[in-house]
């Protein structure tokens, strides 16, 4: 598997892959092997038949793993090579390593894929690969090999499951090489034919695969609780996150091998209780207030550098920027000065700005102080950050220049620092809030931003400096796996790094501190472009994961013009950069955003971030929703399904309050048509189902005792939160209806590390009414994302639960401050549309056909329960009498359908190797008792495009 990207320093090497086939040589044309060779599977050993093998007449003759093993690696690695690189290029010598015993004789021949990348330089420099054009002859030919490689894989597993857990280390070097060929011909096809003469035009695209290689071995290469992993220091959200940004064999088989940096080696193994939603180390000093640490255990330096609060407030209301150097005095010894540096662009007014995770030393919450050791220490690396801006820093030779900085420079040089420890007030109030408000300018001014991490520190850049042939990939995974990517202030630290300057280009002036030298995230991105053919793929889908560091891609440089700030695309890249980033105090959350976006509220005291100035942090976040529509293209209309907390405020009870770590709650969408927001809450339009009880006499009532097999109360919370739901058809033929489960979820809801189902306790979930209550008063409603609910469509997925105010109520459920100016004529009349009220998300799933016919049948019964009770002129309190009369309703129910029978004995022995007649009645009756208590719900399709007021 030499071919996959592997660590310069893995936690385990390459398997070995012994060679199991004799069709090494001559495997013969790929699409007709199964032909040739077919005998292989057909069994040859003794084999003893079972029960279950007499019943179904199979043959006394077992197939062995060996067997297996010869058919699949010589089809789908031998034969598949030899196909596509054809005869004048395949040769099986150099796909084998032939290692030898003592004793002179052959010890083992295994796989080898050391030459792999080589022969495909030379299909498609000179083989047929080289005037392939997508749709093509030869594209037919090569995309029916890879189909039927790929297909492989899901009769392997059908005909013999548990094969690809034996021989897992075989299946996923095939797997591999497949996903390695698919990829190379997307390339190809992307790229274009290469001229007749002269060399090809560069490029640098990479085309992923266009078959889920990785699914079909997902099994082998699952990340999530590897022991190795985890052992080697890795946060469980790390793992999730690799797993959730990437998608490749290759990818995984990397991150799965990577233990260089050992993650958080300052703190041991204490990510063991992390959940994967999200990194909650608890740092060694993490008990209030943060304390700051000494760069060494022992450090004898002079003890700690201080500012009055008092001193920096003053420099920021003149408008400037509190930044401090050391120099040396004319006796000898050493000073800090604090100065005021003003934003107007002359260079003696430069200053660098430090980006670091406090917990790993630099931080104080008490005080704005620090220990001279480190400030010494980060001088010392601001003022190379410095030089490597002006050009003047060492640097290595070409090919790998721009940017790389070695831990030696040309001289010194003053250097003005700002550090958030030393020149942010430390006491919350008006001080801190004049410098939250200068946030932004003070990284986008920066001459430099230098990123100080104990992982990076811990990480010497020179040996892939000096021999990149080795691999480039370690310093970029370092980077993406470091405390700094998961934290939500430094995100935005990057992101507006130097962003006031004429840069060249994205990253120039984001400086990553190694352990050795200075990296410019534009070097980073340089680094990657010159990764080694067995890195290329991996190294090209890495740049994609910074682009999230790239102010492009927010267009914050047009953020203060007229021009519009990206819309829903702005959105969806904010929030997949903070799908598992951090803050420690939650309100900062508002803070960092309102940084990030240049927002800010007038206060009674000049311009203050969003949450200054009396505002509450969802009052905050309201304000953020609307600035995110005045500077966008709208508000995507399907965030009205998201399952993360929500504000509690009228009006935007719709709009996330979070969009960080959604991996916790769930999924947020981002995306769909631009909505509006209105006083009557978030204008969109979407299909949906008016919902009401089918038989309203009988819906919420308990039919049976618990002692007849009813759940008791503790377990009666799983009910309530499903419900089944019946949609006629478009013709309104009962037999056509379809059925559907929805889960209703409550928002905020999420796993702990330990599996346990929480609530976020700030949510509002006690503000949300009883679903199945609105249901009787006949005012619930869902929302569909999808179309759904129509014949033959079954992607439907994720809704929303909503309570409706209809006719004159509407008018009385909009807040006082009335209609938002732009709304047509239609849009005031209520009539128009539905106001809507935020209730529960829900996911939405429809019944297979047995599922569907025990529903139905529920109904049925439930029918025939309410003839009987009203024939007796029973009571519906008269307990014993209603458990009577619904038993036989039951049973008359059963023996009037075969399919009914079926479908509950097919549910029964499901879960067990043999049942009764009795035993299934007996599971129908609490069908039917769920379905009256919680159940049998109707559904009438809105029109396509309903107009929706969603609170």
């Amino acid at each position: 598997m030499e071919q996959l990207p592997l660590p310069r320093d893995p936690i385990r090497g390459h398997a070995t892959i012994a060679l199991a086939s004799a069709q090494f040589a001559d495997p013969g044309p790929f699409l007709t092997y199964a032909e040739r060779y077919g005998d292989l599977l057909r069994g040859s050993h003794p084999h003893v038949p079972t029960q279950a093998d007499a019943l179904a007449g199979r043959f006394a003759a077992a197939v062995s793993s060996a067997d297996v093993a010869s058919y699949y690696q010589g089809w789908l690695f031998f034969a598949l090579l030899a196909e596509l690189l054809g005869p004048d290029l395949y040769r099986a010598d150099r796909y084998l390593d032939v290692t030898m015993g003592e004793d002179g004789e052959i010890e083992l021949v295994a796989l080898s894929t050391r030459y792999l990348h080589e022969d495909l330089a030379a299909w498609r420099e000179r083989g047929a690969l080289r005037r392939v054009v997508r749709g093509d002859a030869y594209h037919a030919h090569v995309a029916a090999c890879l189909d039927a490689a790929a297909g492989a894989f899901d009769d392997l597993e059908a005909t013999f499951p548990g094969f690809l857990a034996v021989a897992a280390d075989d299946m996923l070097c095939v797997a591999a090489l497949g996903e390695t060929l698919d990829s190379f011909v997307e390339t190809a096809l992307e790229r274009g034919p290469l001229p007749d003469d002269g060399p090809p035009a560069p490029s640098l695209t990479i085309a992923q695969a266009s078959r889920s290689w990785l699914q079909k071995v997902s099994s082998l290469l699952v990340l999530d609780g590897d022991a190795a992993m985890l052992a080697a220091g890795w946060c469980p959200s790390d793992v999730r996150r690799v797993a959730d940004f990437f998608n490749t064999i290759a990818a995984y088989y990397y991150f799965s091998h990577f233990s260089h940096f050992k993650a958080d080696a300052a703190h041991g193994n204490a990510h063991a209780a992390c959940p994967a939603w999200g990194c909650t180390l608890s740092p060694p000093s993490s008990s209030p207030p943060q304390q700051p640490q000494h760069v060494a255990p022992d450090c004898a330096c002079p003890g700690m550098i201080s500012f009055s609060e008092e001193s920096l407030i003053s420099i920021y209301e003149e408008g400037h920027i509190p930044c401090f150097s050391i120099g040396r005095l004319e006796g000898g010894g050493l000073g800090v000065a604090l100065s005021s540096i003003p934003l107007d662009g002359d260079p003696a007014h430069r200053y660098v700005a430090l980006s670091h995770v406090w917990a790993e030393g630099l931080g104080n919450a008490a005080a704005n102080a620090l220990p001279f050791c480190q400030v010494a220490d980060v001088q010392y690396w601001a003022m190379l950050a410095q030089q490597s801006v002006d050009g003047a820093a060492a640097r290595v030779h070409d090919p790998f220049a721009r940017g790389i900085v070695q831990a030696s420079s040309q001289g010194t040089q003053q250097v003005h620092l700002w550090i958030d420890t030393l020149c942010c007030p430390a006491t919350p109030g008006y001080g801190k809030n004049l410098c939250l408000a200068r946030m932004r300018d003070i990284y986008a001014h920066a001459h430099a931003v230098l990123v100080r991490s104990a992982t990076l520190k811990g990480f010497a850049l020179a040996p892939y400096i000096t021999d990149p042939r080795r691999g480039v990939m370690d310093p970029a995974a370092a980077l993406f796996l470091s405390p700094w990517i998961r934290r939500m202030w430094t995100l935005q630290e990057g992101v507006l790094a130097g962003l006031a300057h004429d840069v060249r280009g994205v990253g120039e002036r984001l400086l990553l501190g190694y352990g050795d030298a200075l990296l410019s995230l534009e070097s980073v991105v340089a680094l990657l472009k010159q990764a080694p053919t067995h890195e290329v793929a991996l190294a090209f889908d890495m740049l994609g994961r910074f682009s999230q560091l790239s102010p492009a891609m927010y267009s914050l440089e047009d953020r203060d013009s007229d021009s519009d700030g990206g819309g829903a695309f702005f959105l969806h890249v904010l929030t997949t950069a903070l799908k598992f980033r951090s803050v420690s105090v939650a309100a900062d959350e508002v803070v960092c955003l309102a940084t990030l976006l240049g927002l800010r509220v007038a206060g009674s005291r000049g311009a203050v971030p969003l949450i200054g100035a009396g505002q509450t942090p969802q009052d905050g976040m309201c304000e953020l929703w609307r600035r995110v529509e005045a500077h966008g293209r709208g508000i995507p209309a399907d965030i009205v399904f998201s399952t993360v907390p929500r504000v509690a405020v009228a009006g935007f009870r719709w709009a996330p309050r979070t969009l960080i770590q959604t991996g916790k709650y769930g999924p947020l969408y981002p995306v769909g048509r631009a909505a509006r927001i209105t006083p009557r809450g978030l204008e969109v339009r979407f299909r949906g189902v008016r919902l009401s009880c089918a038989s309203p006499e009988i819906f919420g009532r308990r039919l049976l005792s618990s002692a007849e097999g009813e759940k008791p109360e503790a377990a009666e919370e799983d009910f309530t939160r499903v419900m089944i739901v019946q949609v006629p058809s478009s013709d309104g033929d009962p037999e056509t209806a379809r059925w559907f489960a929805l889960r209703i979820r409550r928002i905020g809801e999420y796993r702990d590390a330990a599996g346990a189902t929480k609530l976020d306790e700030a949510d509002d979930n006690t503000d949300r009414r009883d679903p199945y209550a609105l249901l009787k008063a006949g005012k619930l409603a869902l929302i569909l994302r999808h179309a759904g609910f129509v014949e033959d469509d079954d992607e439907i997925g994720q809704g929303l639960l909503v309570s409706v105010v209809d006719g004159d109520d509407a008018a009385a459920a909009v807040p006082s401050q009335g209609q938002s100016e732009g709304n047509t004529n239609e849009n005031k009349n209520t009539s128009s549309g539905l106001q809507a009220r935020t209730e529960y998300p829900v996911s939405i799933t429809p019944l297979l056909s047995g599922a569907s016919q025990i529903a139905a049948s529920c109904m049925a019964c439930l029918e025939r329960l309410q003839v009987a009770v009203n024939s007796e002129a029973a009571e519906w309190t008269d307990g014993d009498a209603v458990e009577r009369l619904l038993r036989q309703a039951a049973r008359d129910t059963v023996a009037a359908s075969e399919a009914l029978s079926a479908a509950l004995f097919a549910e029964a022995l499901s879960g067990e190797a043999s049942t009764t007649a009795e035993r299934v009645l007996d599971t129908f009756v609490r069908h039917v008792n769920r379905t009256a208590r919680f159940g049998g719900v109707v559904g009438t399709v809105t029109g396509e495009d309903q107009l929706w007021w969603v609170d």
